[in-house]
């Protein structure tokens, strides 16, 4: 069964598992296995952090919801008032499509996110809407490599079959726990680095292995935007209206 998960829940998510030696493709598909979970809420804290070091911090809660192999999400940012009930609405389709909405309070309605938009930055941060959506862990949906190998890590190289918004990405995933520490995103040419995400701390949760902290930064700009952790709970019962267009637009079930 294919399984597609937002880059974000991907990185924030996995289990501790015992190292064995596999191709590129068992690796990643074991990435992609063992941070699966039927639900998750996460309160975050989103920093945007600006060339010359100033910051700005968002606080955001991210609920997700898996039934049949599909992932939902819904994203909410919770503060600065400027932002405050921003809403944003990930849902995956049959055949690893996303359809994607965001909701902005100040205009009080929702428009859906187009396909051409998909490399479009997500609410200034340096995450894309692309990224708020699957990723190309799975075997159906990219050819993986291996590129090196040491007694710590896999360092892999994926290739998307269907190359949309990057031409490859390079994976260097921690044998201990799956965790993926280092990740780089490169342009369709497959040559030009245009961001890279790194893990700066790991923790538990519920006794699962979590990246705390992580921190993508656009190459180009020296722009960067950090997201840590602050509670997670994982497997708790969760509404199926949250993963709605009602919810989206009013905030209520």
């Amino acid at each position: 069964m294919k399984r597609t998960i937002t880059t974000l829940i991907l990185l924030l998510l996995a289990s501790s598992l015992v190292w064995a030696a596999m191709p590129a493709d068992q690796v990643m598909a074991k990435v992609m296995e063992v941070q699966t979970s039927d639900s998750s809420a996460l309160d975050l804290k989103l920093t945007l952090i600006e060339p010359n070091g100033q910051m700005r911090e968002r606080r955001i809660q991210t609920l997700s919801q898996t039934k049949n192999g599909l992932t939902s999400s819904l994203t909410v940012f919770l503060s600065p008032e400027n932002v405050r009930n921003t809403r944003f609405l990930s849902i995956e389709q049959e055949g690893g499509t996303n359809e994607q909405w965001i909701y902005l309070p100040a205009l009080k309605r929702s428009r859906r996110i187009g396909s051409s938009e998909e490399g479009g930055s997500f609410m200034g941060s340096d995450f894309s809407y692309a990224d708020m959506a699957s990723t190309t862990y799975d075997e159906k949906e990219a050819e993986h490599l291996l590129l090196a190998e040491d007694q710590t890590s896999w360092r892999i190289q994926s290739t998307p079959f269907e190359q949309k918004t990057y031409g490859k990405t390079i994976t260097v995933v921690q044998k201990a726990t799956y965790l993926p520490l280092r990740v780089e995103f490169y342009d369709l040419d497959g040559n030009t680095l245009v961001k890279t995400l790194v893990t700066e701390e790991t923790g538990t949760a519920n006794g699962k292995p979590i990246t705390k902290i992580l921190t993508m930064k656009t190459e180009a700009s020296g722009h960067a935007t950090r997201l840590e952790i602050l509670q997670a709970r994982f497997d708790a019962p969760l509404s199926s209206g949250y993963f709605t267009l009602k919810f989206l637009e009013t905030g209520r079930l």
